[in-house]
């Protein structure tokens, strides 16, 4: 987004990756920054995790420090076993879990993330337990589950999709409301038997509480604009994301229930 916002907003723009302690470095940095506009912070749905799974001490308030500007897309993931696995659908690998509690493995980018939360909200609603792997990364996740060293994973599409083309992995569901455009054939977790299973992240922008209104609403129209051209759409469907755009007030509408689910996602993951 950064080059049709530079010619937007006739500014230059540096792109900053902070990575660290699972995104709290970056969260932290613009939540020091000065509430002018000029610092903007791109971040997902783990925004409101952060304060609950961070082992590390965490000096923000996901709600009371940040202003929410806009939202662009939501990415759900797929839930994936080895190509040879004998489990051909979602209810089998169900079945298994049932029958063997607790002795099915499977991987996670790491304890806390959206990827462990996804097979802990199956084995929630679906009465089952399983042997969580946590990898320092989603590489390390998805290369073992391929290989058959653990039972299934959850991974996004941006990591999962070469190996199940490749035919190393097999996608049993995918945890969003519908179906990928690039996976037609694969049903949401839902409509693989578990009713009501719903679990997709999204991205958006946030800027650090106190910024003048005017400004946010400036920056708000001109991302919204951007993420409704024809290019934000092609690279969303080449990266199996879905394009879900909200401007400040909706997305600031949201903050409640979006706090309150993932708040519920996050005591899972202590659970388990």
């Amino acid at each position: 987004m950064s080059e049709p916002l530079v010619q937007r907003l006739k500014a230059t723009i540096t792109v900053e990756n902070k990575v660290g302690a699972g995104g709290i470095i970056a969260t932290e940095y613009v939540a020091k920054a000065p509430p002018d506009g000029h610092t903007l912070l791109f971040s997902s749905s783990l925004h409101y995790t952060l304060p609950w799974i961070s082992e590390a001490p965490v000096h923000f308030d996901a709600v009371k420090d940040f202003t929410p500007v806009a939202r662009f897309l939501t990415a759900p993931l797929i839930l994936l076993v080895p190509a040879n696995s004998p489990h051909k659908t979602l209810m089998d690998l169900v079945r298994e879990m049932k029958s063997r509690p607790g002795q099915l493995a499977y991987s996670s980018a790491g304890t806390g993330s959206i990827t462990h939360m996804c097979p802990l909200l199956l084995n929630h609603m679906t009465g089952t337990t399983a042997h969580h792997i946590p990898y320092k990364g989603a590489a390390g996740a998805v290369t073992d589950a391929a290989g058959g060293q653990v039972g299934f994973t959850c991974q996004s599409a941006s990591v999962a999709m070469g190996l199940v083309k490749a035919g190393r992995l097999r996608a049993l569901a995918v945890t969003g409301a519908q179906r990928m455009d690039a996976l037609p054939e694969v049903p949401t977790v839902a409509q693989a038997g578990v009713a009501g299973y719903d679990l997709s992240t999204f991205l958006g922008v946030f800027v650090r509480s106190g910024t003048p209104g005017p400004i946010v609403q400036r920056l708000s129209e001109d991302l919204v604009q951007i993420a409704a051209t024809p290019q934000f759409k092609e690279f969303c469907v080449a990266n199996s994301l879905s394009l879900s755009i909200a401007n400040a007030d909706t997305f600031r509408a949201e903050v409640p229930t979006e706090v309150e689910r993932w708040k519920r996602m996050a005591e899972l993951t202590k659970k388990g």
